[in-house]
């Protein structure tokens, strides 16, 4: 409730460096609470969820180019032309005319909608929770715009890639119950499933146990390697990784350090990682994709994503 949300830019060489790049870019503050960002066509979609917007801004100069108003903002993805930010306020994915910046539909989906990825001819949206809880995944038709399917999942999945073999996979965080206690009777550990995009078919499945909530699934470069962070049940935790050939879960952290933003970069599987805070700056640390601290940088308050471009 502060209306402090930035990005911070930092260019691969490291020669320009940036704590606030809309700010400088357009001579006002992004908003309250950015939840994500992503770049499709050369455009950067900004997801601001207290400030109820849609920012769209330029990639060349980063400035303002349209304001969509939507109730709660969380993800935007482009596929086939059109824009889909999935919104807590109504349960539902807004379909954004890309030539207007103006909403032209809106699908209705399951619980506190979050991460979404498209693949042929559908758009898998991850039902999260949001303030309650959900066990699907559903699926939009991109050419009719309607639901054609609801993939039933763990408890609360937030977030999916695709891996190298055209293979879905959701990672559901589970749920401490509304004590919010972990290791109580309602405490139900996250899981994560391996899914055919195409029948919908459930090809694997990884149980974790009591008490652990994995969250903020991503990938190496070429989908062979899957990362997480491994919490137990806030909005951080330490990295684990595995490879989508292993049959069972790993044991340990790769790197055992809280963390609340994870991104894998997208030519060298660099990995960066938000360190927490959510009341002063905090640091964003850049390691190899071996594990190595490369170095770390000062961001802005709660760092709980990366785009690369």
């Amino acid at each position: 409730m502060q209306g402090n949300g930035s990005i911070s830019f930092l260019s691969y060489d490291s020669n320009y460096y940036n704590n606030d790049l809309y700010k400088s870019a357009n001579n006002l503050p992004l908003g309250d609470v950015v939840q994500s960002m992503c770049i499709y066509n050369r455009m950067g979609y900004i997801c601001v969820n207290n400030s109820q917007k849609l920012e769209v801004v330029n990639m060349v100069d980063f400035k303002r180019t349209a304001k969509i108003t939507i109730g709660s903002p969380r993800y935007f993805i482009g596929y086939s032309n059109r824009g889909y930010v999935s919104d807590w306020s109504d349960n539902t994915v807004k379909v954004i005319d890309l030539s207007t910046n103006t909403i032209s539909k809106t699908i209705s989906c399951g619980n506190g909608p979050e991460q979404m990825l498209g693949y042929s001819q559908s758009i898998f949206v991850c039902n999260g929770g949001g303030f309650s809880i959900d066990s699907t995944v559903t699926v939009i038709d991109v050419t009719s715009l309607n639901v054609k399917d609801t993939i039933n999942t763990g408890i609360n999945p937030s977030s999916l890639v695709m891996d190298a073999n055209n293979k879905l996979w959701v990672l559901c965080s589970g749920t401490t119950g509304p004590d919010y206690l972990p290791n109580t009777a309602d405490d139900i550990g996250g899981k994560l499933m391996q899914i055919d995009p195409l029948t919908y078919t459930i090809l694997q499945e990884f149980d974790f146990a009591q008490g652990d909530h994995p969250l903020k699934l991503t990938k190496d470069v070429n989908g062979q390697t899957l990362y997480w962070l491994h919490g137990s049940g806030g909005y951080t935790g330490s990295l684990r990784k595995m490879s989508i050939s292993d049959t069972q879960l790993p044991a340990a952290n790769f790197i055992n350090r809280d963390f609340y933003g994870l991104g894998i970069r997208t030519d060298n599987n660099d990995i960066y990682c938000g360190v927490p805070s959510f009341s002063q700056n905090s640091y964003m640390h850049h390691y190899t994709a071996s594990g190595t601290l490369i170095d770390s940088l000062a961001v802005g308050i709660g760092p709980n994503g990366f785009v690369f471009y």
